[in-house]
């Protein structure tokens, strides 16, 4: 005959499986599904002048995540989420100030600074690399409907032993949405250095 507490322990676990299941299918997904960008990743090359042969002294692949929902439970809106990664592949110590970052839609729309994880600037020795994690709030009294979300354009700033080098992303909508349309690839980019 079985025992009592292990019945009832057993009807309880069960029962809370069943509940689990019944609400994880009710809540949201984190990001809107009609809000898809191309590439994925950008691929960012920094090339030294005359050196088009070898390797990139760095790389620099950036991908947009998602347009995230607002949380007002949270009290935090809607933003453009993006990770990066930066890969030194040459021998000159490569520095990132997060404060440099800036995104525009394609009509040249400002977004404010993003929230960065890791939020301080890094420094990288040959072989190291670093992913960066970006928010981007949408600007004040503005939602993903409001603006025209159809490009976006990232821009950042690297130093390579010691000299700025500017780069810019641009990412173009793919899939449903107005405006959204079929994304053609376009090579990677990439930037001469002259030292």
């Amino acid at each position: 005959m079985p025992r009592l507490g292990s019945t009832v322990g057993l009807l309880w676990i069960a029962g809370l499986a069943a509940a689990t299941m019944m609400t994880g299918g009710c809540a949201p997904e984190p990001y809107l599904s009609d809000y898809s960008y191309q590439p994925s990743p950008g691929v960012y090359e920094v090339r030294r002048h005359g050196a088009e042969q070898q390797a990139p002294p760095v790389t620099v692949l950036v991908t947009v995540i998602g347009i995230r929902r607002p949380d007002p439970e949270h009290h935090v809106g809607s933003s453009v989420d993006l990770r990066m990664r930066f890969e030194n592949n040459g021998s000159e110590q490569t520095t990132f100030d997060p404060a440099s970052l800036e995104l525009v839609t394609g009509t040249l729309q400002p977004f404010p600074r993003p929230y960065v994880t890791p939020p301080a600037p890094f420094a990288l020795a040959s072989g190291q690399g670093q992913a960066v994690t970006l928010s981007v709030p949408f600007p004040p009294n503005a939602a993903p409907g409001q603006m025209d979300l159809n490009e976006l354009r990232l821009r950042w700033l690297v130093h390579v032993n010691g000299y700025p080098v500017s780069q810019t992303a641009l990412f173009e909508r793919v899939g449903s949405g107005d405006g959204a349309g079929v994304y053609q690839p376009a090579p990677s980019t990439s930037f001469d250095l002259a030292f």
